[in-house]
């Protein structure tokens, strides 16, 4: 409690209130996110003025920083193009596990497949197989689809539906195959890799005699049998995506595993190989067996990119290589390459390109910027946190209310008719004897269910833990009489609270003191908060004095009090 008046003569620590802090926080955030901008700004103004007076071969440096740019890009996409593969895997077996997709119902299997192809454009095949050879296969066929199933594999023989592209059924046949799904690259490495998704290296699909590969599971069916799902992607959607990268005349972008296999080029590879996937030493131009050495690329190191400038006859290359992880131990690796000419043939073209990356690298800074402004600031707002709320009850600690009573103070003469301004302040009853008798973890018991209830009630009103048994309101209203009632109300909701203490049951007994804010305060508002605290606080003393268990004002305090005098 404050017994002493003349802590207002004190020096006060200022404090921020919720609404300050968050004031200051913003200010921070900005002035950092500005401190980054300008930052930025100022390195991009340097490089531009720089830029204009620098020779061909800056402007060649420059290029080949879009090139590792573009790599990476690359890269993201590719990965984020395969993963598709991958989500549609797990989704299936998810389906299969939760039984939401029978296995054993190739209808539904079949059905299930048509759907996602025609709803997902990255996917080129769906398949799923039996240790029994069963089989059912959903792939793309031009505008339409293919559906292959195999429902007894001793009679080595498949039934194959053609569709249109509005689903309508083509064709219908039934005819000798000796296809077996068991001994296919999918069904072998995922049987050995068990509930995990593998990819195959780059293969020829049986069924369209295109290159691609296979990303597949094992589950166990409803009769504990190992079921393989799969989906295919075919190496000419990765081709399709480089063939829309923005390379320079005598550029090229490249894609390949960790074996050598050639997946992928932004242009034709040579038809030099047919029937299988050639190795990228087979395929490659002269500018790309250039940069192989001994028909191996570069060594790639931790970093996972590595740029090579290297000639080709008398003309000069560029290169930077990129590796990525398609899943978890398989790499593939991402290339582009171009002869240095390119990039200074068209000064202009250049400088376009330049100030397109730089208005790119802005807005990513920007968008990188803002989120480490506000990470940045997080620690101060913990640390406000900290300083302004109490532990125990979570609720405003002493320093946290009288800044916001401060506040208020400062606002409340300036607006008449605003209302009336009042603190309570409540002790609890018996909560000496409780936590002499029972220790105190059975009075923090009773402090937290006090700050539990309070916390309920309160609407515009602050609550805080003063110190103690002793907890603080601050209410504002029309008028005192309708503040009196508001208060009791909340006075009559905190002694129905019962609570347990020590295996005891108990209920929560109280004695409030109320004191309004005068309308003019004569003194700064931190000296008037103080003092109507110190009001509140003699209410609540010289009530206590006289009957414990009510809200008492400090006019009826005193007035209790000479009567008894």
């Amino acid at each position: 409690m404050v017994h002493n008046p003349s802590t207002s003569n004190r020096t006060i620590t200022p404090t921020l209130t919720t609404r300050q802090a968050s004031r200051v926080f913003s200010w921070t955030r900005f002035l950092i996110f500005l401190a980054l901008l300008l930052t930025l700004v100022g390195s991009m103004g340097g490089f531009l003025w720089a830029n204009r007076r620098s020779s061909e071969e800056v402007l060649q440096w420059q290029a080949r920083n879009g090139l590792i740019q573009l790599v990476r890009v690359t890269g993201d996409n590719v990965r984020a193009y395969l993963q598709t593969a991958v989500q549609i895997v797990r989704i299936n077996r998810s389906l299969i596990l939760s039984g939401q997709l029978d296995a054993d119902n190739t209808s539904e299997v079949t059905l299930t497949f048509n759907t996602m192809l025609y709803a997902i454009d990255q996917l080129d095949g769906v398949l799923l197989a039996h240790p029994d050879g069963r089989f059912a296969y959903v792939r793309r066929d031009r505008a339409g689809r293919y559906i292959k199933v195999i429902d007894d594999i001793a009679k080595q023989q498949s039934t194959v539906t053609l569709l249109d592209a509005e689903n309508r059924t083509l064709s219908r046949t039934v005819a000798a195959d000796r296809y077996d799904p068991r001994k296919r690259p999918w069904y072998i490495l995922a049987q050995q890799h068990p509930e995990t998704a593998v990819w195959t290296t780059p293969y020829v699909f049986s069924s369209s005699q295109l290159p691609g590969v296979t990303v597949a599971t094992s589950l166990k069916n409803r009769r504990g049998e190992s079921v393989i799902v799969g989906t295919d992607v075919q190496l000419s959607g990765l081709a399709h995506l480089l063939e829309h990268l923005t390379l320079t005349p005598g550029g090229r972008a490249f894609i390949t595993d960790d074996k050598g296999y050639a997946i992928a080029a932004s242009r034709a590879w040579p038809k030099a190989v047919k029937g299988r996937v050639p190795t990228l030493a087979e395929v490659g131009d002269p500018a790309l067996q250039a940069l192989m050495q001994g028909n191996v690329l570069p060594k790639i190191g931790s970093d996972g990119e590595i740029t090579r400038r290297y000639t080709v006859g008398n003309e000069a290359y560029s290169a930077v290589l990129r590796r990525i992880e398609v899943q978890p131990g398989t790499y593939w690796m991402v290339g582009v390459y171009a002869p240095e000419a390119d990039f200074v043939s068209d000064l202009r073209g250049v400088a376009r390109q330049q100030l397109v990356l730089i208005v790119a690298m802005t807005v990513l800074a920007v968008l990188i910027a803002w989120p480490l402004a506000f990470r940045a600031t997080q620690p101060l707002t913990a640390l406000h946190w900290q300083a302004t709320t109490d532990s125990l009850t979570g609720l405003r600690n002493r320093a946290s209310f009288m800044a916001q009573l401060s506040e208020m103070l400062e606002r409340h003469p300036a607006h008449p008719g605003s209302g009336e301004l009042a603190v309570a302040l409540f002790d609890l009853d018996g909560f000496k004897l409780i936590n002499d008798t029972h220790g105190h973890a059975a009075g923090d018991e009773m402090l937290q269910c006090m700050g539990t209830v309070l916390q309920t009630v309160q609407n515009e009103e602050m609550v805080a833990r003063l110190g103690g048994d002793e907890f603080a309101l601050l209410l504002h209203g029309a008028g005192r009489g309708e503040i009196r009632a508001r208060l009791e109300t909340i006075f009559q909701t905190i002694t129905a609270t019962s609570l347990e203490v020590a295996g005891v049951k108990t209920m929560l007994q109280a004695t409030a003191g109320l004191a309004f804010a005068p309308a003019q305060p004569l003194s700064s508002p931190a000296q008037a908060a103080t003092h109507l605290l110190a009001s509140a606080d003699a209410a609540l003393i010289l009530g206590k004095k006289r009957s414990k268990g009510r809200v008492w004002s400090l006019e009826e305090a005193q007035q209790e009090d000479a009567q008894a005098e």
